[in-house]
């Protein structure tokens, strides 16, 4: 039986913004290229909102023929690929740990 966690919601936090764009910097430099934008979606991406503090994020491809590389790279910072969790043309990534994504070889 899987143990369910309490949801957790916050005031607004003004930090939310600055852990996308740091978040945002580690994977477009990991990506370099790949993708057509990195987006910060959900909850903590709106000003002033109550939410649960997680950082949601979206990176368009192009094309799905990028896929694979940019599982791999995604994998190498510490994400685990879910697969499409039901939603076609969506890939879903879950983090390993809270120290994701890794800035450094060796985590």
């Amino acid at each position: 039986m899987k143990i369910q966690k309490p949801v957790i919601i916050e005031g607004y936090n003004s930090e939310w913004p600055r852990a996308f764009n740091i978040i945002e910097s580690i994977i477009s430099n990991k990506l370099n290229g790949l993708v057509l934008r990195i987006e910060h979606v959900g909850s903590t991406a709106i000003p002033s909102l109550s939410a649960k503090p997680i950082i949601d994020i979206d990176v368009v491809i192009e094309s799905m023929a990028c896929l694979p590389q940019v599982i791999k790279k995604l994998e190498e910072l510490g994400y685990i690929h879910e697969g499409d969790l039901g939603i076609k043309n969506r890939e879903a990534f879950a983090r390993r740990d809270v120290y994701v994504p890794y800035t450094s070889e060796g985590q």
